[in-house]
């Protein structure tokens, strides 16, 4: 495929100094011809603007001194490349060219060669410096989305941090719905699975077909998008985003901060869950514990009871048996021991119990 030839204007109110620039130029280049400054200006700024422009000094109404300042005072035209075309071989001139905004000289009659040479490395240059700005164009952009995403990370990592102290479901929503805020989106979150399932939205109230759609989606899927709405389902975590970046970079990375944050936030909630169960379990072995407490010494005071009768009537009835004195604190002696040794046995229970109520205080304190 050939290439596109480069575009040359020249800028002259003497016919025959065109003719002989054109001879030389129109086998390598497109040459479009303007006779005055005005209408090279207007030429410039046309669709099809020059890549070069070979100018006369010497012009009526308005010079190629003149001509170059507005070229390069124009933020359409100041890019292009200016070279004097001129009869006048002073020190002078020449500054005075470079001063308007020339990036060369040529002397006229103009010699071929030169003429070719150095329109080769004015499009030389030009190419450079548009590499360049391209190249500086490109590392800002860079600069500029790596500082991006080192905010929308802080974000995350912010969020992270703060989740560690949530010990409710309410604070935990809204410590998610904080960091959405931050990213400026539009959402709708649902925490939990159950008929107790609390929601948020950036809206304010929660419609139900959002909430259907939270609800209904499988984990498995995890996210699904459609334009510019995107639907999270991370666990028992729902979050309905409605306005996700049409740029498909930031896009992304907005996607990948918010399944970081929401994987966060699953984890954070299972926990919660866990820590409300062994709550529940904690204050249920509490309750079994005090009435078993509350029996024991109901028993206890029952067996002291019955143990003191059978005492007594034995001392009543042990003169009716014949038994020598020895014999009878004998058998009182071994009647009280047993009592003894029942008690001192309920009194242990007793300590077991102390012991299971302490072991199930210091679960309710973590």
């Amino acid at each position: 495929m050939t290439a596109k030839k480069k575009r040359i204007l020249i800028v002259d109110d003497s016919a025959s100094d065109i003719h002989l620039l054109m001879e030389n130029l129109k086998q390598e280049y497109a040459v479009i011809v303007a006779r005055s400054g005005a209408k090279a200006m207007e030429m410039a700024m046309s669709a099809a603007k020059p890549d070069i422009i070979l100018l006369d000094v010497v012009m009526p109404e308005m010079d190629g001194y003149e001509t170059c300042r507005q070229l390069k005072n124009n933020a359409k035209t100041r890019d292009i490349d200016v070279i004097f075309v001129s009869a006048h071989d002073t020190i002078e001139e020449k500054l005075a060219g470079y001063d308007a905004g020339g990036c060369d000289y040529l002397i006229k009659p103009v010699e071929p060669l030169a003429l070719l040479a150095k329109i080769k490395l004015a499009i030389k240059n030009s190419e450079t410096k548009k590499e360049i700005e391209n190249d500086k164009t490109y590392a800002v952009k860079t600069a500029m989305t790596a500082m991006s995403n080192a905010g929308e990370q802080g974000v995350v990592l912010q969020f992270l941090r703060n989740s560690f102290t949530a010990n409710t479901r309410s604070k935990l929503l809204d410590m998610v719905a904080d960091a959405l805020n931050n990213f400026d989106l539009a959402y709708s979150i649902l925490l939990g699975s159950d008929e107790q399932a609390i929601t948020k939205s950036s809206n304010g109230d929660l419609p139900p077909l959002e909430k259907e759609l939270l609800t209904r989606m499988s984990a498995k899927e995890r996210i699904k998008e459609h334009r510019q709405r995107s639907i999270f389902k991370f666990g028992d975590v729902g979050l309905l985003i409605k306005n996700m970046p049409e740029d498909d970079e930031k896009r992304g990375r907005i996607r990948d901060h918010i399944a970081i944050l929401l994987e966060g936030t699953a984890v954070k909630l299972n926990s919660l869950k866990a820590g409300s169960q062994l709550a529940e379990i904690v204050e249920d072995a509490n309750t079994a514990l005090s009435n078993i407490e509350q029996q024991q010494r109901q028993h206890k005071e029952t067996a002291q009871k019955i143990m003191d009768q059978v005492l007594t009537e034995i001392e009543t009835g042990i003169h009716q048996w014949s038994l020598t004195y020895e014999q009878e604190n004998q058998l009182i002696q071994l009647v009280q021991g047993a009592i003894e040794k029942s008690l001192s046995h309920m009194e242990q229970g007793l300590k077991i119990d102390e012991n299971m109520h302490s072991i199930i205080s210091r679960l309710a304190e973590t």
